[in-house]
């Protein structure tokens, strides 16, 4: 992230340590690996107080954070199958997020490969919206209401062994987005 004049930037190492009193002034939270205890608190307050959260799973572990940053029971998880790669098939250019994308010459996620990413079970999670899937239907990126904030979770990592997103040249665009 580069400082600008209206943008202050500051990035923070170690959320899994992160207070509230750390969190004040944020705008934006990243949390790449699961919560608990005072962590995931100081997380859902910070959603409950207007944040937004991007969550990554890094594995099918991460639904139970998931579920309880979301304020849900749970949100089943696995691992997807398959050999080869998915790619993002579905994306929604009408979300704010993606709307600088909309314009053909930058429509085109096709050159990033994903090649392990979980597979969520949606269905008994309210006000969750989908705003890209992968081309053989699961969810990618999910936004969820969560107290006044949102909670937008990938459903893979952004590590080479997960994906080529942290690679693309929509990584850093789609960040500045959040």
């Amino acid at each position: 992230f580069q400082q600008t004049q209206r943008r202050d930037v500051q990035l923070v190492s170690g959320a899994a340590r992160a207070r509230p009193a750390e969190m004040q002034g944020a705008r934006l939270a990243i949390v790449t690996d699961t919560l608990d205890g005072e962590p995931l608190q100081a997380a859902r307050g910070f959603l409950d107080a207007g944040g937004t959260v991007f969550f990554v799973m890094k594995s099918a572990d991460g639904a139970a954070t998931l579920a309880q940053l979301a304020g849900v029971g749970v949100i089943p998880a696995g691992e997807a199958p398959g050999p080869g790669y998915a790619l993002l098939g579905q994306i929604d250019f009408d979300h704010p997020l993606f709307a600088p994308f909309a314009d053909p010459r930058f429509s085109d996620f096709t050159k990033i490969h994903f090649w392990k990413h979980r597979r969520v079970d949606l269905s008994g999670v309210k006000g969750a919206r989908v705003l890209a899937r992968f081309d053989q239907g699961d969810p990618a990126l999910v936004q969820f209401p969560a107290g006044r904030g949102t909670l937008l979770a990938l459903t893979s990592g952004w590590h080479p062994a997960d994906s080529q997103l942290a690679l693309s040249t929509k990584f850093v665009p789609l960040l500045y987005a959040m």
